[in-house]
C-alpha cells in the first residue's frame, strides 16, 4: 500500500500505513501450520504418544489404590465394626466396608488436586470398570476362593456401583469449584457432597427405602470426611498440583 501525504500546516509529513501481504504457499497454506500462533512446533506424533504415556503412568497407582480400597469395602461388607451399640442407635450397624468408603473418596480428591478433574473422572471410572470385571470374572472361582464373600443382591450390587459414580462425579466437580487459597477447604467440600449423594441414591436403590441406617452412616462419612483430612494434608507435598491447577 502506498504511503500519503498529510499536509499539517506548512510541515508536510508521509507516514506509512503498511505493505501488501503476501501468501507464502509453503508455509501460510497449510493446516496445521508449521509453527502454532504462540510459537513452537507442532509435536510429532512420538511426542503426543509420550504425553499419553506420562498420563497413564501417573495414574496407574492411583486407580490401583481406589481398587484395592473398592475391593476392600466389598469383601469387609459384612464385617461388623462392633456387635453391640448404645440403644439410642437401634437399627444401626457399621461395618468395616463403611469404614473404608470414604478413603476412596480421599485418593480421588487427590488425583484431582495434582492432575485436575479429568484425571479424577478417568481414574474413577477405571476403577469401577476394573472392580465390575473381577466380579462378573469366573464368579465360581471366587467364592471358592474367598467362600465367606457377603451376600449381596444383584440390585444392591448395582445400585453401589451407580451411587459410587454418580457421587464422586459430583465430589470432583465441588473439589474442582472449591479450589483456592485454603488446602482444606476443596476436599472437605468433596467428602460432604460424596457422602450426602452417595446415601441419598444408594439406600434408595440397594434396598427401597431410606432409613435410620442410613442417617447413621451418613454422620459416619461425614465424620471420616473431616478426620481423612490429616492424611490429606500430610500427602499434599507429594502430590503438588501440576501448573495450571489452583489451589495449594
Amino acid at each position: 500500500m502506498r504511503a500519503y501525504k498529510i499536509e499539517q500546516g506548512a510541515m508536510p509529513a508521509r507516514i506509512a500505513v503498511g505493505r501488501a501481504y503476501r501468501i507464502n504457499p509453503g508455509q501460510d497454506a497449510v493446516w496445521p501450520p508449521v509453527e502454532r500462533a504462540y510459537g513452537g512446533e507442532v509435536e510429532s506424533p512420538w511426542e503426543q504418544a509420550a504425553a499419553i504415556a506420562a498420563i497413564v503412568m501417573g495414574l496407574l497407582v492411583p486407580v490401583l489404590l481406589l481398587l484395592t480400597l473398592l475391593l476392600a469395602a466389598y469383601l469387609y461388607a459384612d464385617a461388623l465394626l462392633a456387635p453391640r451399640l448404645p440403644r439410642f442407635a437401634d437399627g444401626i450397624s457399621f461395618t468395616i466396608g463403611d469404614l473404608v468408603l470414604p478413603g476412596c473418596w480421599t485418593i480421588i480428591h487427590l488425583t484431582n488436586r495434582r492432575y485436575g478433574p479429568l484425571q479424577a473422572v478417568v481414574q474413577l471410572v477405571t476403577g469401577l470398570v476394573l472392580a465390575g470385571l473381577i466380579a462378573l470374572l469366573n464368579p465360581g472361582d471366587i467364592d471358592h476362593w474367598l467362600p465367606d464373600l457377603p451376600t449381596l443382591t444383584w440390585r444392591a450390587v448395582l445400585g453401589f456401583f451407580a451411587a459410587f459414580a454418580i457421587a464422586n462425579f459430583a465430589a470432583i466437580v465441588a473439589f474442582d469449584a472449591a479450589r483456592g487459597p485454603r488446602w482444606w477447604s476443596a476436599p472437605l467440600m468433596a467428602s460432604a457432597v460424596a457422602a450426602l449423594v452417595f446415601t441419598g441414591l444408594y439406600y434408595p436403590l440397594a434396598f427401597g427405602h431410606v432409613g435410620i441406617n442410613a442417617l447413621g452412616h451418613l454422620l459416619l462419612w461425614l465424620a471420616e470426611g473431616v478426620t481423612l483430612l490429616l492424611p490429606y494434608c500430610l500427602l499434599r507435598p507429594a502430590m503438588r498440583p501440576l501448573n495450571g491447577m489452583n489451589g495449594l
